[in-house]
């Protein structure tokens, strides 16, 4: 007992120092991520806070939402064992924290809630503190991608479910009281927004700042892939530009002329210095009876199996292994003092906290630089002293100089073919490189033994090397680029601080409508499926056969061509009914509470029941750790490879026909027929821009960039242009 958590302790505690050493070290520049994470972190908790209000009549709140965040932050930066993670109350805490209150609301205790609550949390920290004892972290690389996927979709759906419950509310009447002789909502708004009429316009005006909050985060979010604009507006607008939106929405929400207060509804989060009571719990756990503190120990049990999965899973998706972290991990550690967190948590009355999706890789993927590119000179030598290293695992490839100084690596039976930059940083650093044809056939995922072997620089402290292979003017050119993350304390310590600020803030933050926060809500549902094989997989299912190879014409997962699809859609129906299995029991009252036991039971029903329903090859295609990419295949031999598969019979190619016409022929109102321009004419064309006619100077855009760097010319100020402008 408690043998691993002192082998964290004793990796971890050399590299204290140096946690703060290297955060000082960096500056103002560690200002931006600690910026981003605390965005990414206060709002989901003012969306939760509201939530939670809502669900539990006002006995919590968005103030011990923000609390219960900002002061577990500050923590986890300061004791944690993996400083990169970042904790904070989400989504299934707030829904078990539901059915606990509806548990009491049934049996007339629902003032007990907060006590009750604590008891819960007591349960929880002895539950989880004997499994860090225990060491129970080491069996969390048993969930695969395919409980991680399930876990994220529920997630998502739940998300959805949350945002549509919350717009059909504000076309519901709120309760009054009398106040001062005059009737007055519960939410603080005028008895006049009360009536039909006003809750139809806050209902539909509610639904357009909710939709236009969804529209343009998705738009902003995307900003780093835009055209236009300079690339340091597109990546300020992709960091911040949805907590921008949230400003921006909820000032178009007072456009409207003449509405009464309350229309439309604001955050119901009071003011800070207004919430006493429950600050004083400890008082009041005494009267909870005996037998609800027996029967604490089930949800208590419940959030255990909960936090061993989320809480793992946040912190080891915050240091996997592509980010090459220099710092060892702290799984057993950080487990036990989420044990102590959850413990004051629930002494304080407020909700206990995890590690949280997506805040933890967003955190360690926001500290990621490029620390340098090396020259090719430097690049050439460190190939050769690496090649020489690891000659033994180069049997099957072999490095050779071609003429144009350029490296091209020789396998059997099939020439390298580029690798696109837009692979990844993740993707390539893991080492998979893929090989195709030069014709443009069916291409194969490598083993990556040979040039990934030979290209890999030696690593430093805290650095990756990426091989990034690109196709030049002289053949392949190999660029080398250093991953560097800042393992450190101090980005983690002001995102707390920062949503600790929040809670003197929340006069301002009152002015913020719920609609746009269900809005927010849908934004974190939609924004989440992007990169989830598990969707991907979904939307293959509803795919026309006949347009299914349009999906290899560009970069895919290499399932597509290595699993037949009667297998993959077994294993996407599989997958989809487990977490609708999973939703339901969110829908069977108080007895909703045990849907993190179904998920725990994600692990035997991998490991033991799927491998009998599939074979170990189609399991490891489908449940790969890595997400891994493969390039484009050429349009004819697709077609030509679905037609001898059946998929495309003969008799579609009129269809095909037209489908090309369709993309040969430009516009509507005035169509115009496509006409392709090789290359040789474009040359030549260009080479009659370059003698221009006398007395005009050429316009071409390559052409100004030749005469600026060409000293003899007039725009250079050279000594020949001086006699030209004479």
């Amino acid at each position: 007992m408690g043998i691993e958590v002192v082998r964290d302790l004793r990796g971890r505690l050399p590299w204290y120092g140096d946690d703060w050493r290297e955060g000082l070290n960096s500056g103002v520049r560690i200002v931006a991520p600690s910026f981003y994470i605390f965005f990414a972190s206060a709002i989901p908790a003012l969306a939760f806070g509201e939530q939670i209000d809502h669900d539990t009549d006002g006995a919590m709140n968005g103030v011990h939402v923000l609390t219960a965040t900002a002061l577990c932050g500050i923590i986890q930066a300061i004791f944690g064992g993996q400083p990169l993670l970042i904790v904070g109350v989400a989504e299934p805490i707030i829904l078990v924290y539901t059915f606990m209150f509806e548990f009491l609301d049934d049996r007339n205790k629902k003032d007990q809630f907060v006590a009750w609550a604590a008891w819960v949390n007591v349960w929880a920290a002895l539950f989880i503190f004997v499994l860090a004892m225990a060491g129970a972290c080491k069996f969390i690389d048993k969930f695969t991608r395919f409980s991680g996927e399930l876990f994220g979709m529920l997630i998502a759906l739940l998300f959805l479910q949350q945002a549509i419950k919350g717009l059909t509310e504000e076309f519901k009447r709120d309760d009054e009281v009398e106040e001062g002789g005059s009737r007055k909502l519960l939410s603080g708004g005028d008895a006049l927004a009360n009536t039909y009429p006003w809750r139809l316009v806050n209902g539909i005006w509610g639904v357009v700042l909710a939709i236009g909050l969804l529209l343009t985060s998705l738009l902003v979010h995307g900003a780093r892939s835009w055209r236009y604009g300079k690339g340091w507006t597109r990546s300020l607008l992709a960091d911040y530009g949805v907590p921008l939106m949230v400003v921006v929405w909820s000032g178009i929400s007072y456009s409207i002329s003449g509405a009464p207060n309350g229309v439309p509804s604001r955050l119901s989060i009071p003011n800070t210095w207004d919430v006493k009571d429950t600050w004083k719990v400890v008082q009041d756990m005494g009267d909870v009876q005996g037998w609800l503190i027996g029967a604490a120990a089930i949800p208590g049990f419940i959030i255990t199996a909960l936090f061993y999965f989320d809480h793992n899973v946040s912190s080891q998706l915050a240091q996997q292994k592509e980010f090459a972290l220099k710092k060892p991990s702290a799984y057993n550690y950080d487990f036990l003092l989420l044990a102590f967190m959850t413990l004051m948590c629930g002494l304080l009355g407020i909700p206990p906290v995890n590690g949280v999706l997506p805040q933890a890789p967003m955190h360690t993927k926001s500290l990621a630089t490029l620390k340098k590119q090396l020259k090719k000179r430097d690049a050439r030598r460190e190939l050769i002293r690496n090649s020489q290293a690891h000659s033994n695992d180069l049997n099957k490839g072999s490095l050779t100089k071609s003429s144009t100084g350029s490296f091209k690596h020789m396998s059997t039976g099939a020439a390298q073919s580029p690798v696109s930059p837009s692979v990844g940083l993740a993707r390539m650093s893991a080492g998979h490189v893929r090989e195709g044809s030069v014709g443009g056939g069916i291409p194969k995922v490598s083993s990556a033994t040979s040039l990934s072997d030979a290209a890999k620089m030696k690593q430093s402290a805290s650095h990756q090397s990426l091989v990034s292979l690109s196709n030049g003017e002289s053949g392949l050119r190999q660029d080398f680029v250093t991953l560097e993350v800042k393992e450190q304390r101090l980005s983690g310590l002001l995102q707390a601080v920062l949503v600790a600020v929040c809670l003197a803030l929340t006069p301002v933050i009152q002015r913020i409508p719920k609609s746009v926060l269900w809005g927010y809500f849908a934004y974190m549902a939609f924004e989440s499926l992007p990169g989830s094989e598990f969707w991907e997989r979904i939307l293959l299912l509803f795919t026309d056969p006949k347009k299914r190879y349009q999906l290899l014409e560009t970069t895919h997962t290499p399932y597509l061509e290595t699993v037949p699809f009667h297998v993959i859609s077994k294993f996407t129906i599989f997958q989809a009914g487990f977490m609708l299995f999973v939703y339901a029991i969110t829908w069977a009252g108080v007895a909703g509470v045990a849907f993190p036991l179904a998920i725990m039971a994600l692990i035997p029903f991998r490991q033991h029941v799927m491998p009998k329903l599939f074979s170990s090859e189609h399991l490891r295609e489908l449940d790969m750790a890595e997400y891994e990419e493969a390039p484009p295949v050429d349009h004819r031999e697709v077609l030509r490879e679905m037609k001898k598969k059946g998929v495309i019979l003969e008799a579609d190619e009129e269809e095909e026909r037209r489908q090309a016409l369709e993309r040969e022929v430009v516009g509507d109102m005035m169509p115009q027929v496509k006409h392709h321009l090789s290359r040789s004419e474009l040359e030549r064309r260009k080479k009659r821009m370059e003698i221009p006619d006398s007395g005009q100077q050429p316009t071409g855009l390559r052409h100004r960039k030749k005469e600026a760097s060409d000293p003899s010319s007039p725009v250079s100020g050279g000594a020949e242009g001086d006699e030209n402008r004479v």
